[in-house]
């Protein structure tokens, strides 16, 4: 069981990771572009979908689109911290905690959690480590220059991971 955390406008990770291993993929992401285009794809049995933000609590969140290098609003990148220039655009999404989705799903277990969510990586690992469900294998994007005090943030998470008996498997060079 994997479950693919911010689909974005991409989901070649899941479908190559389903059609080597047979692997069953549970992808979350509530933003209107990645619906979108996920609802216009032709998928497999073994893909999952729900347009749910994946945080430390259940409710709901509000999100507000990334500005791209050239000043622009991204349609696909959505942060839960909002700039002066999308303060206005804010989205309201879903949001469950791990736990609540993976009761909702029915599942005891996942074996890999795959994250990229622009900042919210921090509050999701947070819930993560109060779950009783943890995943046998995090592959986590740190986005530590979108929130305060940011890298160490990622340094302090990556210790409580440890503590709670995870170790680094690999660190990507590009940064």
């Amino acid at each position: 069981i994997v479950y693919s955390l911010g689909v974005g406008d991409e989901i070649d990770f899941d479908l190559a990771i389903i059609e080597q291993y047979g692997v069953e993929v549970f992808a979350f992401d509530p933003t209107p572009s990645s619906i979108d285009m996920l609802d216009e794809s032709k998928l497999p049995e073994r893909f999952h979908f729900q347009p749910w933000a994946v945080t430390a609590t259940d409710g709901s969140l509000q999100f507000y689109p990334r500005l791209k290098k050239d000043g622009t609003k991204s349609e696909v990148m959505f942060t839960m911290i909002p700039e002066e220039e999308t303060k206005d655009d804010v989205i309201e999404v879903p949001a469950y905690s791990l736990s609540t989705i993976t009761s909702k799903l029915g599942h005891d277990r996942i074996d890999v959690l795959k994250m990229d969510i622009e900042g919210a990586e921090y509050e999701v690992l947070d819930g993560l480590l109060e779950s009783p469900v943890k995943p046998t294998q995090l592959l986590v994007e740190f986005h530590h220059r979108f929130v305060e005090n940011g890298l160490e943030r990622t340094y302090d998470t990556i210790d409580r991971l440890r503590d709670a008996g995870y170790q680094i498997f690999a660190i990507s060079e590009i940064g």
